[in-house]
């Protein structure tokens, strides 16, 4: 299964900076996680999205990384200013249809923020 977003939306997540706002973090990772993140999930969830690496992940991340080395430096504001104006689309699928997930539970439990902050109390 596969859902729309665009590459100003997915910049939140592939580059980490928020590029539109957190209601688009949640969707977007919601849909490719399947599942119904919460806050605290989100950090976890783009962390594990980043160890699976899946191929569509590593094409953004390089198309990204061109847009970033034309825009000055990295300014932000002309990344963004960019992205707003190609206002390309893409195809998303799901994390379980190109990687193998059945680790994504206990790896969201294991690098919890919250059992993180637990144990060092």
């Amino acid at each position: 299964m596969t859902k729309k977003f665009s590459l100003l939306q997915l910049f939140s997540i592939v580059d980490g900076r928020l590029s539109t706002d957190i209601g688009d973090v949640y969707d977007m990772l919601n849909h490719i996680c399947d599942d119904n993140l919460m806050t605290h999930h989100l950090p976890t969830a783009i962390s594990y999205l980043q160890k699976k690496n899946p191929k569509w992940f590593q094409e953004l991340s390089n198309r990204l990384d061109i847009v970033k080395k034309m825009d000055r430096e990295g300014d932000f504001e002309l990344i963004l200013s960019h992205l707003k104006k190609s206002n390309e689309i893409f195809d998303i699928p799901q994390l379980k249809d190109e990687c193998d997930t059945s680790d994504f539970g206990s790896y969201m439990v294991e690098n919890s923020l919250l059992h993180k902050i637990g144990s060092k109390a």
